[in-house]
């Protein structure tokens, strides 16, 4: 799986100045541990469980294949989900989960703040809420493919 730091912008030029990485952790990178809490988990799972939807609101099109844990070998990822929060749109993998839970990890203030305040992607309140972001996306998969 790629590495980003957390808070990075995780697509280049200047479509990526609303895009936040979170979560895309690697072995050779210190990362930030500590609690985090209960409501947090359980909201952050909803988001992992509607990775799909979140990917079609988005237009993330395909992911890079199917990823292990590079820190146990014991989970397994193949998706990303978005969490919308004014003008900015965190990303994060769906490993991230495993890393709390399993690794210590705790995520930054502004990403847990958003999970527990953005509506969930199955809801029609998470597709008005990234529509200005997936536009955006929509075009870069439109000309990406016109490379071909």
């Amino acid at each position: 799986m790629s590495y980003f730091p957390d808070m990075g912008k995780q697509t280049l030029g200047a479509e990526g100045d609303h895009v936040r990485a979170v979560g895309w952790l690697h072995p050779d990178q210190p990362y930030p541990k500590g609690a985090v809490s209960a409501e947090f988990v359980d909201r952050l799972e909803s988001f992992v469980e509607q990775c799909e939807a979140s990917g079609d609101a988005l237009y993330f099109g395909a992911s890079g294949g199917v990823h292990t844990c590079e820190f146990c070998g014991k989970a397994l990822g193949a998706s990303k989900f978005g969490v919308p929060c004014g003008n900015l749109l965190f990303v994060a993998p769906d490993l991230i989960l495993h890393y709390i839970q399993q690794h210590g990890y705790r995520p930054p203030a502004e990403f847990v703040t958003a999970v527990l305040h953005s509506p969930l992607p199955e809801s029609e309140d998470y597709q008005s809420m990234t529509e200005p972001f997936w536009h955006i996306h929509k075009s870069l998969v439109r000309r990406d493919c016109e490379d071909f």
